[in-house]
């Protein structure tokens, strides 16, 4: 990441005006978001796609804008250890808590990992108990900050399907094994301890995990022997 930017909060990066005055601070900038600090606020300024026709672009922004602060709502009405959302405006930006703290994947293998995977393990399957499905389970999108906080629900949606669950579950067992190569398959186990412990539909979706697995490993055998 280059060197950070300052943006007023009172406008956006095309000089629209719709929150308060202050001066944030440009602290990430991805393919779909950039995110602003302003003291302890996080402003999350979703992109605009100059390849998509401006009305599209415009929906859609906004529909996943609505999605992901209803859903951070929601999760943190639950009790599950999310940014609490201040706002959302028509403008495509959500206000919430900023975190502080260490990004999971620079820090779980320094730390008591057993006991932090347990605890991820247990919160996704409150968060699958209700019907929330992450999108990109990995640990850059977890904060330690005294307990684990899920971050970044830009690909999150509502499902009550078990494959969807499963899917959850096999990104972040995809993510540990890239990130965090000598502690993955015993974490893995722990977070899959944690999770049967909570979640109602445990069982199911560990079976499920099977499937998944399976199709993958169908899929690549398929691509190698193209």
């Amino acid at each position: 990441m280059g060197e950070a930017s300052e943006l007023r909060s009172d406008e956006s990066a095309d000089g629209s005006s719709n929150l308060p005055r202050a001066i944030m601070k440009l602290i990430s900038q991805g393919a779909e978001a950039k995110l602003y600090q302003d003291k302890k606020l996080l402003i999350k300024d979703r992109t605009k796609k100059s390849y998509r026709i401006k009305e599209i672009d415009d929906k859609l922004r906004g529909r996943r804008t609505r999605r992901e602060a209803k859903i951070l709502s929601k999760l943190r009405n639950f009790g599950l250890a999310v940014p609490k959302l201040y706002g959302c405006d028509d403008a495509q930006k959500i206000t919430m808590d900023f975190i502080p703290g260490d990004r999971l994947s620079e820090v779980l293998d320094k730390k008591d990992w057993k006991k932090i995977c347990k605890e991820i393990g247990e919160k996704i399957g409150l968060m699958h108990n209700n019907h929330i499905i992450h999108g990109d389970l990995t640990t850059s999108n977890m904060i330690l900050h005294k307990d684990v906080y899920f971050i970044d629900f830009g690909l999150s949606y509502e499902s009550f399907k078990v494959e969807d669950m499963a899917v959850d579950l096999h990104i972040l067992k995809q993510a540990l094994e890239s990130k965090h190569w000598k502690i993955w398959e015993k974490g893995f186990d722990t977070v899959v301890k944690g999770y049967l412990g909570k979640a109602e539909q445990g069982k199911e979706v560990m079976e499920r995990l099977v499937t998944v697995e399976k199709r993958g490993r169908y899929k690549q055998k398929a691509k190698k022997s193209i």
